[in-house]
């Protein structure tokens, strides 16, 4: 796969605020039309993503791709974190309101 495809499935995933790579994969097997945009046919294995997602860090791809999505208006992706802590739900529990 080119250096180029690759890139511009690693701008999908940013842009679409993928959570992995495991599901930026997922996407392009559901979806044809991001293969095409990709310039590919069949999806990649996901350890071809991860080791060009370790050369575009280690290229510098990373600012690049800040950079673009900044010129293109296009908001970081947000995080969230979810704390699995379980709340006990009594009528006098300040927490679980």
């Amino acid at each position: 796969m080119s250096k180029k495809g690759l890139l511009t499935c690693f701008f999908l995933k940013t842009y679409f605020a993928m959570d992995s790579l495991r599901q930026l994969v997922n996407i392009l097997h559901r979806f044809g039309y991001f293969r095409r945009i990709c310039e590919r046919l069949e999806v990649p294995h996901l350890s071809t993503f991860s080791r060009a997602s370790q050369w575009f860090q280690e290229q510098g791809f990373s600012d690049w791709n800040a950079q673009l999505l900044n010129d293109l208006g296009v908001q970081k992706p947000k995080v969230v974190m979810i704390d699995r802590t379980a709340l006990r739900s009594s009528l006098y529990d300040s927490q679980a309101n």
